[in-house]
C-alpha cells in the first residue's frame, strides 16, 4: 500500500514539474514573435489558421521543427518548451471534437 502511494505522489510531482515547466514559455509571446505573420487563430493568413491545422501533437511538432513548404524549419531557433507551449497554443484554438461528425447522434 505504501509503494502504491508513493508511486501516486511521485507521478503527480513529474506531471506537475511538466505543467509548471510549459507555463514559465509564454506561448502568445512566442507565437507574436515567430507565427503571427503568417498565421491567425481563426482565418487562413499566408499559412493555415489554428483552427484548420492538423490536430495530432506529434504532426504540428514535426512541422514545427522541420518546417513544411513555404513553413520555415525552427527547431534550431526554439526550444523543447516552446515548441509544446505552441503545440498547445494551437490546440486550444482548434474545435472541440464533434463525436457525431461521421455518425449523426440519435435524438
Amino acid at each position: 500500500m505504501k509503494k502504491t502511494i508513493a508511486t501516486i505522489i511521485a507521478a503527480a510531482c513529474f506531471g506537475l514539474t511538466s505543467q509548471i515547466a510549459m507555463a514559465d514559455v509564454d506561448a502568445v509571446k512566442v507565437y507574436k514573435s515567430k507565427c503571427k505573420m503568417c498565421h491567425k487563430f481563426d482565418k487562413k493568413k499566408v499559412g493555415p489558421a489554428f483552427k484548420d491545422m492538423n490536430t495530432d501533437e506529434a504532426a504540428l511538432k514535426a512541422v514545427i521543427k522541420d518546417g513544411r513548404k513555404m513553413m520555415p524549419k525552427f527547431g534550431k531557433k526554439l526550444d523543447e518548451e516552446q515548441i509544446d507551449a505552441l503545440v498547445a497554443l494551437i490546440k486550444s484554438k482548434q474545435p472541440a471534437a464533434n463525436p457525431c461528425a461521421n455518425n449523426p447522434c440519435s435524438k
